[in-house]
């Protein structure tokens, strides 16, 4: 993971003025904001770890000018460890919602075409095919691959969120975007170079 930031404020307009002028400051990028209760609101950034360190700076200069009294706390974690991910960065019930769209796509794709005896077999031996957070590293993306092919691989990929497939993509060697190309990235650009990668792997 990159360097995560976080203001904690006291009301939502200190947190909205904070967010606002960390993005504006440095190239980071907006990771969550989070209702703690009684007023509190806290703000995560995401980023290289000086670009986090001077949009927190920026932030908590903002929100002091706004009102004192409304800065509660601020923190920067340069290197925070891959398990993080699970506890900041997504919205509420994250797995429920990935796994209906993993039902759509499995349902578009019953739905395209018939079943061959062969497909009939993996399905009832393996049930539906769904990616769980153990395989959201290159090693679990890997096996899926090959047990299900690139195809449908790719449309599993497709229903994660960015952030996840920024995480994906820094490790991967050889793929065509590294560093802060991967954190500037978009979902398509990064699904098409994984796909790319996957491809040439195949020839």
């Amino acid at each position: 993971m990159q360097a995560l930031g976080l203001i904690e404020t006291r009301g939502l307009l200190p947190a909205i003025e904070c967010a606002d002028v960390m993005l504006k400051t440095a190239q980071v990028e907006l990771l969550e904001r989070t209702f703690v209760g009684s007023g509190l609101v806290t703000i995560v950034i995401t980023g290289d770890v000086g670009a986090v360190k001077a949009a927190v700076e920026a932030g908590v200069t903002a929100v002091e000018k706004l009102s004192p009294l409304s800065l509660v706390s601020h923190h920067v974690i340069a290197r925070p460890h891959q398990e993080m991910g699970s506890m900041v960065g997504t919205r509420p019930e994250p797995v429920p919602k990935e796994t209906d769209k993993v039902r759509e796509v499995q349902e578009s794709h019953a739905a395209v075409s018939e079943p061959t005896v062969e497909d009939k077999t993996t399905k009832e031996s393996t049930g539906p095919v769904q990616i769980m957070p153990s395989q959201l590293h290159k090693e679990g993306v890997d096996a899926f691959v090959q047990e299900f092919g690139l195809e449908k691989s790719i449309d599993i990929l497709k229903t994660l969120s960015v952030v996840k497939l920024r995480n994906l993509a820094r490790e991967y060697k050889g793929l065509g975007l590294a560093g802060r190309a991967i954190s500037k990235a978009n979902k398509e650009l990064l699904i098409q170079e994984l796909k790319r990668y996957y491809q040439r792997g195949s020839e």
